[in-house]
């Protein structure tokens, strides 16, 4: 369905996380690579960073949504990994596990944007939301500190774009539908389920790739603050 245009009158607004906010696909690849490094050592073989992935998303089929999970399943493929080296020191699991999480949390770091928009949207005083399908390490940066609210699949118990994450993340930050603005760099997973439940969406399309989309579209989280009406919450 079309978005409706700005200006966007709202008084709450839902940010996506990975791709929106921070670029946390790249700070992975970082990780995994830290990781790859410490399993190739232990067990005297190359071990690439997409091995490791692979692992990682099988071990997660049968714990989706269980807490903790996704982190579960991280530190189940590094010991998978180990084992078809005849390694099964959990040690070295550790070892691995420090490394992965400390190369990929120094690395996630906001885009350039986004400091000075949520400072400009909390100044006028606004309820940012962060809403994402992974889990709490999605939102480590110091920036999440100052949302209101933190919305994972976890808390969820369910993933976008499944309507009942939305109406979840509502329901928590005090939002109505007609005045909560979704902002995200997917159509499928972020904008156009947040349109089609009656809420503005907005498009972040830093690569300039989407131009020919059916909703309001931003090229820099920069030109956000000037689209939107500040109306009061519950107005």
């Amino acid at each position: 369905m079309p978005g409706r245009p700005p200006p966007f009158r709202v008084s709450h607004v839902f940010f996506d996380v990975d791709g929106t906010l921070v670029d946390f696909d790249a700070a992975l690849r970082i990780g995994l690579q830290a990781a790859a490094e410490v399993l190739s050592d232990a067990i005297d073989r190359f071990v690439t960073p997409g091995e490791l992935q692979a692992a990682r998303d099988r071990a997660a089929r049968d714990l989706r949504m269980v807490p903790g999970a996704l982190a579960r399943a991280r530190e189940e493929s590094f010991r998978q990994i180990l084992a078809l080296g005849g390694v099964t020191d959990e040690m070295v699991v550790a070892r691995t596990n420090t490394a992965f999480f400390a190369a990929r949390d120094a690395a996630l770091l906001p885009y350039d944007d986004v400091e000075e928009v949520v400072s400009a949207l909390l100044d006028r005083g606004l309820t940012l939301v962060a809403a994402t399908n992974g889990n709490s390490a999605m939102v480590q940066a110091p920036i999440f500190r100052r949302m209101h609210l933190l919305w994972t699949a976890e808390d969820a118990r369910v993933a976008k774009p499944d309507p009942a994450f939305f109406f979840g993340a509502m329901e928590r930050s005090g939002a109505r539908v007609e005045t909560t603005l979704m902002v995200g760099d997917r159509m499928d997973n972020d904008v156009a389920p947040a349109m089609t439940l009656g809420m503005y969406g907005v498009l972040i399309d830093r690569d300039s790739r989407a131009l020919d989309v059916d909703a309001p579209r931003v090229e820099s989280l920069r030109d956000l603050p000037a689209l939107i009406e500040v109306v009061p919450s519950g107005a």
